[in-house]
This record gives structure tokens, sequence and C-alpha cells, in this order.
């Protein structure tokens, strides 16, 4: 276990993102981080311990996060801050021990699958999530102490494609998918069906509130070396030629993984926060991103020909996408706009570029081992 790689990690975070005052000034508690090995998770866990804060954290039993885990136990206060507890999205009571005691509940635990083939999505994908709601809650529920709750949901929650509610359409926290069924994408099934859920148990109580937090496409440099961990995979393979030289114009909506990390423990610290906050840095399409890395890397092989719908169709088949419905929902769609002013106002962010977050993605997949690097630029060939 290695200390001063833990205090390096620790600092490169928080020169991102420097704890916001309502982090630094807030009382010690206990908090639980479902899901706390994840992308999103390990890094509320890191948050939350740098402002002196008691982390129970959970995780799979599989033992695919090891990465992840070994990063957050060389943090800077892990030996006492920090608790790891088992936990399975399925089974009832699971959560029980780690909400036991605990003040917040931050529940990011969750199936990121997309494209789960039709007759396992609902076992693989929506139950999992769906009944993983029921039984952290129900485990809140059991735990007198708890006040609030924070729920990961998601962009999808509110709207599949940012557009179906016509021209000029101001989304905000009020906006909800109720389009999902028709996407075919179990993943946006899963993240309606589950924040649906969540408000209606916090419905049939009074003692502790529920905040929602809905980010979009989540990216930002990963702690460790985990190469399945949330966007890490897509966007290698947008670096190292697998893709080259086709990029899909797939409408995106981008937030900085710092920014959505510091917006779930705000909302968890701030009294005053309450109901839903989107998380958008901007809307873009993904042939926008490969333009941009394509500026800062030109040594690597980026893709830099855009696809028409019909002429893609074959190649989404070949790399397992299964949501063409989705996919061609979000095909060239972009100019969305969504109203964030209550995440940048009552929580007090202020959200991080899009291009400071890819160049210091990239740049730590590539100090990681997780990208390699490029000797010489194939500009002569595009």
């Amino acid at each position: 276990m290695d200390r001063n790689r833990g205090r390096v990690n620790l600092d490169r975070m928080l020169a991102r993102k420097p704890l916001l005052p309502a982090e630094r000034d807030a009382a010690p508690a206990v908090v639980c981080v479902t899901g706390g090995a994840g992308y999103i998770g390990s890094r509320i866990v890191a948050r939350l311990m740098a402002g002196g804060h008691t982390v129970h954290a959970t995780r799979r039993a599989a033992g695919d996060d090891e990465a992840a885990i070994a990063a957050l136990n060389e943090l800077p206060g892990a030996r006492k801050q920090l608790r790891w507890f088992d936990a399975d999205l399925m089974q009832q009571g699971s959560f029980d021990a780690a909400v036991a005691g605990c003040r917040f509940v931050i529940h990011t635990a969750g199936v990121v699958s997309l494209n789960a083939p039709k007759r396992v999505a609902y076992s693989r994908v929506i139950e999992p999530t769906v009944k993983g709601i029921e039984n952290v809650l129900s485990a809140v529920n059991k735990s007198p102490g708890v006040e609030k709750v924070v729920l990961t949901s998601s962009l999808v929650a509110v709207s599949g494609d940012l557009h179906d509610r016509g021209p000029g359409h101001v989304y905000c926290e009020g906006d909800w998918n109720l389009g999902f069924c028709e996407l075919e994408e179990p993943y946006v099934t899963a993240k309606v069906l589950a924040e649906w859920q969540a408000w209606a148990i916090a419905g049939q109580q009074q003692r502790w509130r529920l905040v929602a937090v809905c980010p979009g496409n989540v990216y930002g440099p990963p702690m460790a070396i985990s190469p399945n961990s949330g966007p890490v995979p897509s966007m290698v393979k947008q670096m190292d030629g697998s893709f080259y030289p086709f990029v899909a114009p797939l409408g995106l909506t981008t937030v900085d993984l710092d920014d959505v990390a510091a917006a779930h423990v705000l909302a968890a610290l701030l009294p005053e926060a309450t109901g839903r906050y989107l998380l958008v840095e901007r809307g873009c399409l993904m042939s926008d991103i490969a333009a941009m890395l394509r500026k800062m890397y030109p040594a690597h092989w980026v893709p830099h020909i855009v696809l028409p719908f019909w002429a893609a169709v074959p190649l989404l088949a070949l790399m397992g996408i299964r949501s063409f419905r989705w996919m061609h929902s979000l095909w060239n769609k972009q100019g969305a706009v969504v109203d964030c002013s209550r995440a940048k106002q009552e929580l007090g962010l202020e959200l991080i570029p899009l291009e400071q977050t890819l160049q210091e993605m990239m740049d730590q997949l590539l100090a990681l081992g997780l990208l390699r690097r490029m000797p010489a630029s194939p500009a002569s060939l595009r």
C-alpha cells in the first residue's frame, strides 16, 4: 500500500475541484456511499474523507473493483475514516449494516449495462436497479439516524434525447422521461423506474429527505487503473484506433466527474438542498469530442469520418450495440437546452469546461498505462 501515491491522488483531485466552503465547514458525519468503488462513487468517497467525514462504503462481492478499493485505501486518513461492506442490490437486508449509524446515505450503486439482450434485460439491468433502491431505502427506514438520502439518477430520467418536447424547450427538474419504453434501452428504463420508486418510497415517511442528482454523460480522470470503469473503455477506443476512422455523431450532454461528486456531497451536507439537480456543462456531439481529441493528441488514431445512421448500423451491430432506436434518437441531436441553475445557485457549483475534462482524463489514462502513447502522427493517412 502506497500512502504517498494516495496523497498525490488526493492532491490531484482537489487541485481540479477544491472543497467548497460548505464541504470544508460541515461538521464531521458518518456517511454511507453505496457503490463506493465505482466511477462516481469512489470520487464521492474521496471527497467525503477529504472533508473529515467517516465513510461506510459498499462494494460488490464479485471482486472486480480491487484497483479502485486499493486506491481509496491509500488515501490519507483511510484507516480511520473508511470501512468497506459487501452488499448485493438484489439481497434484502444486504445494506443494513452499512447504513446503520449513518447520518447521510448516498446511493450510487446500480447496473450500468448498455445494450443488454432483451431476453436478460429485466433480470440483468432493470430488476437489480429497482430492487437496489428498495433494499437501500429499507435499510434507511431501519436506521433512525439517517436524515437525508442522495440518489444518483441520470439525465435520461428527464428525457431520452432532450428533443422530445419540441424546439425551444428548456429542460429542467420538472421534466420526466415519459417515453422511455419506446427507446427499448434497459438502462434508460431502469434509471427512470428507479427514481420514480425512490420518490414513491420517500413520500411514505417524513423522517428523512430525498435528493436526486441527474448528471448527463460523465467524463473525468479515474483515480485508479480500472479499465472497465465508467466511460474509460469507450474513450480508450476513441483514441487507440479501435473506431478509426469512423465516429458516430451522437448527441451528448457532458459533465465532469468531480463536479458530479461535489454535487452529491453538497446535496447531502447542505440542509437547504432538496428535490432534483440537473448537471450538464454543455451539449455536443461525439464527433465534436473526437475533433477536440484530435487537436489535443494528433499522434493518436482518433476517428474523423462522420457516418450517416444507415451506414453506421452494421458497425454498431459489430460493436454489440442493440439499442438502435435509442441511438437513432440521439443521432445528430445537438442544441438541447438544459437549465442547471439550481445546481449552480443552490449548491454553489462552477462546472469544469469540457476541454479541461478531456485533456486531464486522457493525460491520466496515459499516466496509468490504460492508453498507449503514440510515437508518430497518422495525420498523413487522413
